[in-house]
């Protein structure tokens, strides 16, 4: 598998940073619900929610940071053409659900540090170092990030939802393998099929 993306296919750079940032968001939303299930006293899996809220901020900064690389990868590294068996109406589906995920993608791990640092709780930092504070304690400023935070997760849910009913389409219904273009191991290629009547490829 190339490094880099080609005229055909996602290159093993750009699959890396893909399932990243999807483990780790998928980290985000199981250690939010858990760590706003449990009681101050309870601990799930050995760790209490002291330590989920912790971990919760850490892996959000580091989330934050593969995201900005895989917006430098994005830039510098051309995307392959689209799949053949996407619709127009599908492609324009995606151009925008994309978008919509990288501006959440960065304002959702933006909006829960100034929050967590603007409401004074701080960050400690896999719980080895305490970062410090570059905004202080602004409690309508914790309050505007706070909402900010919680509707960008929101959005990030519908857009990823919207993304996934495209690709499940093709790959369960249309069964014609488009999950395959962005898997780790490329076991074979997508299998264009016809288009919907009345639809037609770029």
């Amino acid at each position: 598998m190339p490094i880099l993306n080609d005229a055909k296919s996602y290159g093993a750079l750009t699959k890396f940073f893909h399932w990243v940032i999807v483990g780790l968001f998928a980290f985000q939303y199981a250690a939010g619900y858990t760590m706003t299930s449990l009681g101050s006293q309870d601990s799930a899996l050995g760790f209490t929610q002291g330590n989920y809220y912790n971990w919760h901020k850490s892996i959000g900064l580091i989330a934050l940071g593969f995201a900005f690389f895989r917006l430098l990868n994005r830039h510098y590294n051309r995307l392959p053409k689209w799949a053949p068996n996407l619709t127009k109406s599908e492609k324009r589906m995606m151009h925008y659900y994309e978008n919509a995920l990288y501006l959440a993608m960065f304002l959702m791990p933006v909006s829960g540090f100034v929050y967590v640092m603007a409401g004074g709780y701080g960050v400690h930092f896999l719980e080895i170092t305490h970062l410090p504070n570059p905004i202080g304690k602004l409690s309508q400023l914790a309050t505007i990030a706070k909402w900010t935070h919680i509707l960008s997760s929101f959005a990030i849910l519908i857009a990823l939802a919207a993304h996934m009913s495209v690709v499940l389409r093709h790959q369960l219904v249309l069964k014609n393998g488009l999950v395959w273009r962005m898997l780790p191991a490329r076991a074979r290629s997508p299998v264009p099929t016809p288009l919907p009547a009345g639809d037609k490829a770029q």
